[in-house]
């Protein structure tokens, strides 16, 4: 695995499942390499299509995936929306991505939305 810079840019979520019961979610995700040092986005109150547009980045030593947990932001209390993983490799070989990544619900049947995800690599 190369070692180097990755920018990660959470741009959006579309379609995202509700959580609340009145309302629309308000919605954040988490990124992580290693779950001890996620970064996240702002929330987004009240839409389940989502606009962050939002700037990380992230060492790369022998890491092969990056995480995103997506969640709807309660009072006292925080609700997964979904979870779901990009291999590096995507971001490597080609040096960017640019994805909508689904967000699948158990068993993958069905999809708790999608989060649109762009990805640059600048080798060290």
């Amino acid at each position: 695995m190369p070692n180097g810079t990755l920018e990660v840019i959470v741009a959006a979520g579309r379609r995202l499942k509700d959580e609340d019961t009145i309302g629309k979610n308000d919605a954040f995700v988490e990124v992580y390499l290693d779950k001890k040092y996620k970064q996240r986005t702002t929330t987004i109150s009240n839409t389940n299509d989502p606009v962050w547009n939002e700037r990380f980045s992230f060492n790369i030593h022998g890491e092969d995936s990056i995480h995103f947990d997506v969640y709807d932001a309660d009072i006292g209390d925080t609700d997964s929306i979904g979870k779901c993983k990009i291999k590096l490799k995507h971001v490597f070989d080609d040096g960017k991505y640019d994805e909508w990544v689904k967000l699948p619900s158990m068993f993958g049947l069905s999809s708790h939305g999608e989060i649109h995800v762009i990805m640059n690599f600048r080798p060290s």
